[in-house]
């Protein structure tokens, strides 16, 4: 039978794999649009929430000075492995992204891939601005996106792999409540002859919502796109990029 785990544990070591499809370099390079729209040019940057650290590493590639914390210890020990392995320089802390203190400030950070959304206490995500502002440096960058409404309630995460070539299949159900704004996800993953199963739970906030966290946080010129583009949210955009600057 599948065993529950916390989000993020027992699939940490199969996470590169469940997310290869992800067009990181795009994500990359759709960031640093977003920093050039700003007029913003860090060298040091901030992973709000890294996972396996693949983003870290891309930009270290393109010669920014990363750093990097994540909530699930499984998944910092991959980047510290993969880090080691690739022989790069990236500093990876296990940390809550509503209060970590990693000691020092960053000309940027970014949270991508949804990962606020998991924080489902809307006080809690508005710790987790503040915290992000203690960390930016007066003038810095802030980005990060978050999914929307309308992606849960069209079934974003009704997705199934059951190929049986598949080296990692999973299936996973999302169960949407609009009244708390919250969808439950329960994903059930089959590893060669194992099995497991994780409950993700994911919060909608809405643009006038975040904007007014982003400004009591200590942000302004607050921008949002619909993701991938420089262009407004729409009423169907199902994910938002959000650009600040710290004040």
């Amino acid at each position: 039978m599948p065993t529950s785990a916390r989000s993020f544990g027992q699939v940490a070591p199969y996470y590169d794999d469940l997310m290869k499809q992800v067009p990181y370099r795009m994500w990359g390079g759709y960031y640093l649009l977003l920093l050039a729209n700003q007029d913003i040019h860090p060298h040091k940057i901030l992973d709000i929430c890294c996972g396996t650290g693949t983003m870290c590493e891309l930009l270290t590639d393109e010669g920014f000075e990363m750093e990097g914390l994540d909530l699930s210890e499984g998944m910092v020990a991959e980047a510290r492995r993969k880090a080691k392995k690739k022989h790069l320089n990236i500093r990876y802390e296990v940390a809550d992204a509503a209060n970590f203190d990693m000691g020092t400030t960053y000309d940027a950070a970014f949270s991508f891939f949804d990962s606020l959304n998991n924080i489902v206490d809307p006080d809690r995500l508005q710790s987790a601005f503040r915290t992000a502002a203690r960390h930016v440096v007066p003038g810095g960058s802030f980005i990060f996106d978050l999914n929307t409404a309308y992606a849960f309630e069209q079934s974003l995460f009704d997705q199934e792999n059951m190929r049986a070539n598949a080296k990692l299949r999973y299936k996973w159900t999302g169960d949407w409540d609009p009244s708390s704004r919250i969808i439950t996800v329960d994903m059930r993953f089959w590893y060669q002859d194992q099995s497991f199963r994780e409950i993700h739970v994911q919060r909608a906030y809405g643009e006038s919502e975040v904007r007014e966290m982003l400004l009591n946080a200590g942000f302004g010129e607050i921008q949002v796109f619909n993701s991938y583009t420089l262009n407004p949210p729409r009423p169907k955009s199902d994910r938002l990029h959000f650009a600040a600057r710290r004040l």
